[in-house]
């Protein structure tokens, strides 16, 4: 499994590698990835995985490592199953594998994922080199390689938080890199709230590692204290919050609007080929409710259960009874 670059193709690979390792020996599986990448390792279950970790800052050194690293696992074992879940890494690792098979007549399969409505760039890629390319929207008209399977779902029977709800509760999720734009959206709207209700208000921020200490004094000197911060929470209760400010990545609006629709999405659209805004699209296409952005001053909880009708729980395991039938 390679995966990197975001938890939009992190998170996946690791939920692939849980249940995979349920089925066959952990000690024949192996995860490549990167800095980002390491910092979810907590999550996998079993300790017998193997892991390869590169460091892809730069990109030279990079290029090398790999090469010594993947190339040995290559010569050691002649028929390997990879799968690519996205992230630039993805590309040069599944490359390889080809390049043996077609030169030292080794018998590798290479799949890929992708999560979102439109291929990444580096799926667009390795969809060339991929046996199967397992989608998790569905479509009118699928290419030859694709097969649905659904929208990767978060283990819906693991832990989740109960919040207080004699506050208002405020969630803003920017995605595995923070957001910077999300935040200044948030403390323009506390800034021009009525501050007699304030007090009544929790927020729950997502903050980007790098711009933490900034971010906090800036909603510090705004709420008090009535503010709790965080880089990752797998714990979300999405329908105990009054209203979310999100980014729209696959992960999120799927596992958001599988419970409420208390929610105001917002693409990210740096990235090139802007796959949040695609993302978006496809569910106000589908009548998901797109809500203005606001802070509510009373509570804002309803009792109905907010279904989302384009996802399927057993996604991964539907991957893994194709790929070990």
């Amino acid at each position: 499994m390679i995966a990197g670059s975001s938890g939009g193709h992190i998170l996946p690979a690791l939920a692939y590698i849980n249940n995979l390792s349920l089925v066959k020996d952990p000690k024949s599986i192996l995860f490549v990835t990167n800095e980002i990448g390491k910092n979810y390792l907590e999550k996998i279950e079993s300790n017998k995985i193997n892991k390869i970790i590169l460091k892809s800052k730069n990109k030279f050194f990079f290029i090398i490592n790999l090469l010594l690293k993947v190339s040995f696992v290559f010569l050691s074992n002649r028929r390997i199953i990879l799968m690519g879940f996205g992230g630039f890494i993805t590309t040069p690792v599944l490359i390889i594998s080809k390049l043996f098979n077609i030169f030292l007549l080794c018998f590798n399969k290479i799949y890929i994922h992708e999560q979102n409505v439109i291929y990444g760039l580096a799926n667009k890629i390795n969809y060339f080199i991929a046996k199967n390319a397992f989608i998790s929207f569905p479509k009118d008209n699928m290419r030859s390689k694709e097969i649905f399977v659904g929208n990767f779902f978060i283990n819906r029977n693991k832990f989740r938080e109960k919040l207080n709800h004699n506050f208002i509760n405020v969630l803003l999720m920017g995605g595995s890199a923070g957001s910077l734009d999300l935040n200044n959206m948030m403390l323009k709207e506390i800034t021009n709230f009525n501050k007699a209700y304030l007090k009544n208000i929790k927020f729950f921020i997502q903050i980007p590692e790098s711009h933490i200490n900034v971010l906090k004094k800036k909603y510090t000197d705004l709420v008090d204290n009535n503010c709790k911060f965080f880089s990752f929470k797998d714990d979300l209760k999405p329908q105990e919050y009054d209203m979310i400010l999100s980014r729209s990545g696959s992960g999120s609006i799927n596992e958001i609007l599988y419970y409420t629709n208390n929610v105001h999405f917002t693409p990210h659209l740096i990235s090139r080929d802007q796959h949040q805004k695609f993302n978006l699209d496809y569910f106000l296409s589908h009548d998901m409710s797109q809500k203005i952005f606001y802070i509510p001053n009373k509570k804002n909880i309803t009792s109905q259960f907010y279904f989302n009708p384009l996802i399927n729980p057993h996604s991964i395991q539907k991957i893994i009874c194709y790929i070990t039938r």
